[in-house]
């Protein structure tokens, strides 16, 4: 059966809920250019705000800036298919942080740390359990898949070129009724597209360690609570 999730508010970013640390470190104004590690963007209420590209703010979660309230940043999409054993149409709110580290060899990755999530708006959907976090973004290149942890070896590679990034994201639980639907499994392929309208789309079963797939989920998160979220 089909399970519609309306994903309303991820990448508590599925609270992608901060430490005052973790918010805290952003600088104003926009990313300046020309440096040779990532700069991470976001515009909120007309501010711009960036952590820069000179290697500083290296291997630390960062959610809004607390001068906008500080928290997560809020990804959500409308109509999302979640296909399972239950017929739900529900919202779905996931929220998270972001951060940019060096791995084992000196490169620059891109890691993404999902913290919470709530089901809302439907029949029975507050009796679904959204658990297992934090989930954490993983280079798809690299098997086996599990584990999903905060390993800057094992984040998305970052690419000055790039236009978007493709990941997985784990360790996911899911339950509904008393039923476990979706236990300690993980989703392939979700590409995430920075700039104004950030969003992630997934387009994936859910699997476990061994590869294994069960449900599926079919559909695009837009962030709700900054006007963009890029990386440069």
């Amino acid at each position: 059966m089909k399970t519609k999730l309306l994903l309303s508010a991820l990448l508590g970013m599925a609270a992608w809920s901060f430490s005052g640390v973790a918010t805290a470190n952003w600088d104003t104004g926009a990313c300046p250019g020309g440096g040779s590690a990532p700069c991470i963007e976001t515009e909120i209420n007309g501010n711009t705000y960036h952590f820069n590209g000179s290697g500083g703010h290296a291997d630390i979660w960062h959610g809004r800036p607390a001068a906008e309230g500080g928290g997560d940043f809020v990804f959500e999409g409308d109509g999302t298919e979640l296909i399972c054993n239950l017929d739900l149409n529900c919202t779905l709110a996931l929220s998270g942080q972001v951060k940019k580290c060096q791995d084992s060899t000196g490169a620059w990755r891109i890691g993404v740390k999902v913290n919470d999530a709530d089901v809302s708006n439907g029949t029975f959907c507050g009796l679904v359990n959204v658990s297992g976090f934090p989930w954490y973004s993983k280079d798809a290149s690299i098997t086996p898949h599990c584990p999903f942890e905060d390993d800057c070896d094992s984040f998305i590679p970052y690419d000055p070129n790039a236009t978007s990034y493709t990941g997985n994201f784990g360790d996911i639980n899911v339950s509904a009724l008393g039923m476990t639907l979706v236990d300690n499994e993980h989703v392939h392929g979700v590409v995430f597209t920075p700039g104004v309208g950030a969003n992630f789309d997934f387009q994936s079963y859910f699997y476990d360690c061994g590869e294994n797939p069960d449900c599926y989920i079919d559909g695009t998160l837009t962030v709700n609570n900054a006007t963009s979220l890029d990386v440069k």
